[in-house]
């Protein structure tokens, strides 16, 4: 089991994502806890604490963006070490400079690319960047 024991922290507000991010991950042997709209997520980070790593949509219908959860997340000292891999439909060539600037761990496109994300998440989690685009060459992993 690749991510036994791992506490992952999951926002994403589209159901049938979520359900396959969790399913993926716990297979692995993770702990995962949700939220689903990104405005009730640091209080939910802290109640299953420790994390590990936090898996971040950057699109939600209520007006609030990945960006501006980031920017939470990283504003408390005690959650500020987390890494943050931004999961997302947005353009990667778009999303990707956007995520590097701002100080994500990674950036994984939707749809996600079953044979790849576990070992993806485990790359971050190992320390390592992931910055993939999609069916094509990853941009940087290091």
């Amino acid at each position: 089991m690749l991510l036994k024991n791992k506490h992952i922290f999951i926002v994403e507000d589209d159901i049938a994502n979520r359900a396959i991010i969790q399913m993926m991950l716990e297979r692995e042997g993770a702990k995962t806890a949700i939220d689903r709209w990104g405005v009730d997520a640091l209080p939910r980070i802290r109640a299953f604490a420790p994390v590990d790593l936090i898996l971040l949509d950057l699109m939600f219908p209520a007006g609030i963006s990945g960006f501006d959860i980031f920017d939470e997340i990283r504003r408390e000292s005690d959650l500020a070490h987390i890494p943050i891999i931004a999961v997302s439909a947005m353009d990667p060539s778009l999303a990707i400079p956007k995520t590097q600037i701002k100080g994500f761990n990674g950036f994984i496109p939707k749809p996600i690319e079953y044979e790849l994300f576990v070992h993806q998440i485990v790359s971050v989690l190992e320390g390592e960047t992931v910055w993939f685009a999609g069916r094509g060459p990853e941009f940087d992993k290091g």
